[in-house]
Order: structure tokens, then C-alpha cells, then sequence
């Protein structure tokens, strides 16, 4: 009955003493969401001030992905499902989550180019948030944790490059929001590994990555499998001495019994064999199809092993769920396998590798070397309001490194996310200051953590009131040391994020009525293409105007410019095709032929024809252009 008493006795206690260990803590997180949030309305009111100076880069990534949202959202708006789907099917080598964000947010807040940078602020806000629940979750001690998490939080929320790319309509805003919270998701899944719906939310975060940029989830996905298996190092090692025992010959019989997986491999073969060849076709009912490049027979072969692999999961189901545990089924169920029906779509899958892989490459010189120097330059100059601060920032997070077995369980796909990330970005050979953007948080989450474990060591030194003064002073001088810098010139540059020049929102306002009414418009333009013609087209008559914006590249003279554009206008179905004229535009790919001496065939082929008259000519005068008005006869 004591015993009894006791017990009952106690139990309020306990409850008061949760509550008081918890008010405190969402106290801290619900400020530190506000000011996220305050932050990032901030950052929207100063675009929404001026919108059309973002828009100053012609051949910026953020044309084609407003233009993807902009569709999606159009196409639902009008109950086109046919469109709506065509243009997800297009969804390759950039994934459609962001572009389905971004039209949820159209629907919702009206077709408005405005609203353009909205999911990447949801994601840096996102990523605040997460940076703090990720570095305070490292620690069982509150004040470590605490100080821990306003350092990261701190570092990360005055981050130039960070703040300037998140405030744009590009994927790192977003794709670092995801990031942190896949993260979030595996430590809370480590902290208790039997519970099903934690893996399962990890593994429907992981899905919403690959589906929004496969490098961001590879970049991820790689240090989360690493560190789950370091840390069941036991399970790991038994699955790997069953690997051991089985013959290699048994098992590369047992394979080749398998009609599917025979045939597959003949495929791939096929594959290697066209793609050692180059450009192969066929002569098939009197015509010539190509077969290069072989990505229909990728994705053939990869069909074929698919439903091997289908085939055996039906007939052995209970035994994989049984060797999988509850983490490897959701994983499974939930992650691997929409991933892996996706790669079903036509060219879906090679794609996918090109864009991950080497061959995605525009500076073949770029070396190990060169490109570790750069990611410091850029981390130094770019992420931080002063470029001293990443000496102890790294050195912070170096001693948070050492301090690991100190830590809260899965504490090591932080610092493991932080170490590959940097190292996949130096080796792959395209450079660029961006790519830093998705992960660059895991090393201040490092660092944060290096400065609790600081703290943590004067835990005998000091009593807890003295350390939680020292901690808000340390925070309290970080945050001081960051505020009123001016924005460095290098955070424009890593976040192509041009300050000065006009917007090139100029190129199509000026004869926009021109074409209404039309069904089909054509813009060809001396200096490339670009999808800024055909959102800004399509915005304004709220339809879905085709807009052919598809001008020739990689042609070597005018005179080869002038015989394809006289084949093309021939056959066009444009009502009106518009001519931009800009001998002195700065706006030139060298690279791919876009340069006024070739160029110019454009002119010459519109001159020679007669299947469109000349109707109207308007003058583009910051662009130093002059856009001329073609309507079919």
C-alpha cells in the first residue's frame, strides 16, 4: 500500500515538472518561428517593392521553373487535365514537387509573378525552424541545447547567399527546407527505432526531396545510409557475413535461370553498344528512327528488371518484410518504391543520371583542386557576413565532430551530411556557388553544436545560471556581429542574383496586346531563347497559348541559321511570330552559337519569306533592341 501511495503521490510532480521543462522550450522555438517568419516577410516586401528587378538575367533557371508553376496552375485553373499532365510528363531533369508547390501557391494567391519566390521562403523558414528543433535535439543537457541551436540558428539566418537565393524562384530555398527536415525526421526516427509512423515520415520527406532535385536527395540520402548502418553496426555486420556466405557462382547461377534479368542484361548491352557507336538508326516500315541516344531501351531494360524484382517481392513478400524491420519497410513502401515507379517514365531514368552524374558538366577542366578552393572562397566570402567568421565557424564545428559520442542518437548523419556534401560538391566537376545552398546549414548545425559542447565542459566549472547568462551573451554577441553589414558583392554573384541592368520583363511587355487573340505565337531572338517569353505570354492572357520559343543552337554560320529558320517558318502553325533584332545585346552564348554573326540568319529568313507580313514594329530601348510584329496572311 507504501508502495502504492507513493507511486500516486509522485505522479503530479512528474506531470508539473513536464510542463515546466516544456513551456520553456516551445517558448524558445515559437520565437524563434516568428522572427523566421518576420524575417521572410521582410525579404517578400522588399522583392514585392520592385518585382521586376529580379527578372534581369535572361537565361536564368528561374524563367523555365516560374514557367513550369505558372502551367500547372493555369492548366488547373482552366480544369485542363490533359495540359495539367502533359506538362508534368515533361518533369525530367527537374523534378515537379517545386512546380507544384508554386502553382498550389498561384491557385491560392492569383496568377501573379510576385508570389514567384513564395515556396523558397517557405523553405528558408522552414530550414530556420528545423535548424534549431535538429541542433537542440543533439542535446539531452537544455542549456547546451539551447546555445547550441541559437548559434546554428543564428549563423544560418544571416547567411548572405543563403538569404538572397531563398528570396528567388529557384529550388535551394525549398530544397534546404526539405533537407532539414528529412534530417529532423531521421533523428527523431534514431530516438526510437521501433516506431513505424517516424520512418514512415522520414520516408515521405526523402520521396518530396528526389521529387523535387535528385542531386539534393543524393547528396542526403548517401549520410543517412551511412550513418544508420555505423549505427547498427551489430545488424550490419550479420547482413553482411550472410552476403559473405553465399557463393558467387551459386548466386550467378541462380541469376542467370532468370528470363527477365537475361533479357535485361541484353538490353544494356544493346545500350553500351549504341552509345560506343554514336548516333545509330534503323530503317522500320520504310522510315529511319533513330536510336540515339539509346534512352527508350534504358528504361526497356530497367523495366525488365523492375518486374523481376516485382515478381520476387509478390512471391517472398512476408520474408523481405521480416529481413527489413520496421525502419527497411517503410523505407520500402514508402520511399524507394515511387522512386522507383518513376523511373518507368520514358527517358525518366537516364535523365536522372545524366544530371547527377559527370557527363553534366559544362567545364571539363575543373578539378579536385580547383574546385575545393572555390567551395572555401565561396563559403567564406558568400555565406557569412564576413568572410573571417568561417575560421571559427569551422573550427567550431570541428570540435562539435569530436564531441560525437557525447551526443543524442543519430547525432552523426548531421556531421556525415555536412563532411559528404562538401566533398560530392568538390569532386563533381560543375562548379557553382549555389550548390552550397541545400546543405551548407548542416555545417553551422556543426558548428552550434561545437559550441555546446564548449559550454558543456564548464558545466563543473560554473552553476547552470552562470552558464545560461554566458550562453545568451555568446548568442547575443554572434547576432550583434552579424547585424548591419551590408550584403557583399560575392553573395550577387554565388546567387546570380544580378543588382544592376534592366529588367528583361521589357523584352515582351511593350507589344503584349499585339497578341491577343492569337493561339499560336513564334519569338525568335538574335541573342537565344529563353522561357521568360512564354510565362510573361501566358501570364498575362491567363490561357494556354502556345509560345515557340525554340530558337536554333549549335549551328556554325548565318548562313546555316538562315536555311533552318526558312524550313521552320515554313511549316510553322504560328498566328504571329515575333523577331527581337539586338545587334549590341550582352545577352550571347558563345557556347552554343547564340551570337549576333550567326544569328542574324533569323532576320534574313524572316526577310526572304511570305507566309507572315510585317504588322508592327515597337523599340526595345534598354534592351537596345527592336521587336518586330509577324502575322500570317
Amino acid at each position: 500500500m507504501a508502495s502504492a501511495h507513493v507511486q500516486s503521490t509522485a505522479q503530479p510532480v512528474s506531470g508539473r515538472a513536464a510542463r515546466a521543462t516544456w513551456w520553456p522550450e516551445a517558448l524558445a522555438f515559437v520565437i524563434v518561428l516568428s522572427a523566421a517568419i518576420a524575417i521572410a516577410a521582410w525579404m517578400f516586401a522588399e522583392y514585392a517593392r520592385a518585382p521586376d528587378l529580379l527578372w534581369r538575367v535572361f537565361y536564368h533557371d528561374r524563367n523555365s521553373h516560374y514557367s513550369f508553376g505558372l502551367d500547372l496552375a493555369l492548366a488547373m485553373r482552366h480544369l485542363d487535365p490533359a495540359w495539367f499532365f502533359s506538362e508534368l510528363e515533361k518533369a525530367k531533369v527537374w523534378p515537379p514537387f517545386h512546380g507544384l508547390v508554386l502553382s498550389v501557391v498561384l491557385l491560392i494567391g492569383g496568377i501573379d509573378y510576385r508570389l514567384g519566390i513564395v515556396p523558397s521562403l517557405t523553405g528558408w523558414v522552414a530550414t530556420m525552424a528545423f535548424v534549431w528543433l535538429i541542433a537542440r535535439r543533439l542535446f539531452a543537457d537544455r542549456i547546451d541545447g539551447l546555445f547550441a541551436a541559437a548559434i546554428a540558428t543564428t549563423l544560418t539566418a544571416a547567411s548572405p547567399t543563403f538569404r538572397l537565393i531563398s528570396a528567388d524562384v529557384m529550388l535551394e530555398g525549398l530544397g534546404a527546407g526539405l533537407s532539414a527536415a528529412a534530417l529532423w525526421a531521421y533523428l527523431r526516427a534514431s530516438a526510437t527505432p521501433d516506431s513505424a509512423a517516424r520512418w514512415r515520415l522520414l520516408a515521405v520527406i526523402l520521396t518530396a526531396l528526389f521529387f523535387h532535385k535528385g542531386n539534393y536527395w543524393g547528396l542526403l540520402v548517401a549520410p543517412i545510409a551511412i550513418a544508420f548502418a555505423s549505427e547498427h553496426w551489430r545488424a550490419t555486420v550479420r547482413v553482411a557475413r550472410t552476403i559473405g556466405r553465399v557463393r558467387v557462382g551459386t548466386a550467378l547461377a541462380a541469376l542467370l535461370r532468370q528470363p527477365l534479368l537475361i533479357l535485361a542484361a541484353l538490353v544494356v548491352a544493346l545500350v553500351a553498344f549504341i552509345y560506343a557507336r554514336g548516333p545509330t538508326a534503323i530503317e522500320l516500315f520504310g522510315k529511319s528512327v533513330s536510336l540515339y541516344p539509346p534512352e527508350n531501351l534504358t528504361t526497356l531494360a530497367y523495366a525488365l528488371v523492375f518486374l523481376w524484382w516485382t515478381l520476387l517481392w509478390w512471391r517472398h513478400k512476408e520474408a523481405i518484410d521480416a529481413a527489413l524491420g520496421v525502419p527497411g519497410r517503410a523505407m520500402l513502401y514508402w520511399h524507394v518504391s515511387p522512386i522507383a515507379i518513376s523511373f518507368l517514365l520514358p527517358h525518366r531514368l537516364s535523365r536522372f543520371l545524366w544530371f547527377v552524374g559527370p557527363a553534366n558538366n559544362p567545364d571539363p577542366n575543373a578539378g579536385l583542386w580547383q574546385g575545393a578552393q572555390f567551395y572555401w572562397q565561396v563559403f567564406a566570402d558568400g555565406f557569412h557576413t564576413m568572410p573571417w567568421l568561417a575560421i571559427p565557424v569551422l573550427a567550431l564545428a570541428v570540435i562539435g565532430a569530436f564531441g560525437l559520442p557525447r551526443l543524442t542518437p543519430g547525432a552523426r548523419a548531421v556531421f556525415l551530411f555536412a563532411l559528404l556534401a562538401w566533398a560530392g560538391v568538390v569532386i563533381h566537376p560543375q562548379h557553382q556557388g549555389r550548390f552550397m545552398s541545400t546543405w551548407v546549414f548542416a555545417v553551422w548545425i556543426c558548428s552550434g553544436v561545437g559550441a555546446g559542447l564548449i559550454l558543456g565542459w564548464m558545466r563543473n566549472l560554473l552553476s547552470p545560471w552562470v552558464r545560461g547568462v554566458l550562453a545568451m551573451a555568446a548568442a547575443a554577441s554572434l547576432l550583434v556581429v552579424n547585424l548591419g553589414h551590408p550584403m557583399p558583392e560575392a553573395a550577387y554573384t554565388y546567387a546570380i542574383h544580378t543588382k544592376t541592368g534592366p529588367s528583361d520583363l521589357n523584352l515582351v511587355r511593350p507589344y503584349l496586346p499585339e497578341l491577343d487573340g492569337a493561339r499560336e505565337v513564334a519569338v525568335f531572338t538574335t541573342f537565344g531563347g529563353s522561357k521568360l517569353f512564354a510565362w510573361v505570354i501566358r501570364e498575362h492572357c491567363r490561357c494556354n497559348r502556345i509560345v515557340d520559343d525554340l530558337v536554333p543552337a549549335n549551328l556554325g554560320s548565318r548562313e546555316e541559321v538562315r536555311q533552318v529558320m526558312t524550313e521552320r517558318i515554313a511549316r510553322s502553325t504560328a498566328d504571329i511570330i515575333v523577331t527581337i533584332d539586338s545587334p549590341t545585346s550582352h545577352y550571347q552564348l558563345p557556347s552554343v552559337g547564340w551570337v549576333y554573326s550567326r544569328m542574324a540568319g533569323i532576320l534574313d529568313a524572316m526577310a526572304e519569306q511570305t507566309r507572315f507580313a510585317r504588322a508592327a514594329t515597337y523599340d526595345l530601348p534598354d534592351e537596345q533592341a527592336q521587336a518586330t510584329i509577324w502575322r500570317r496572311r
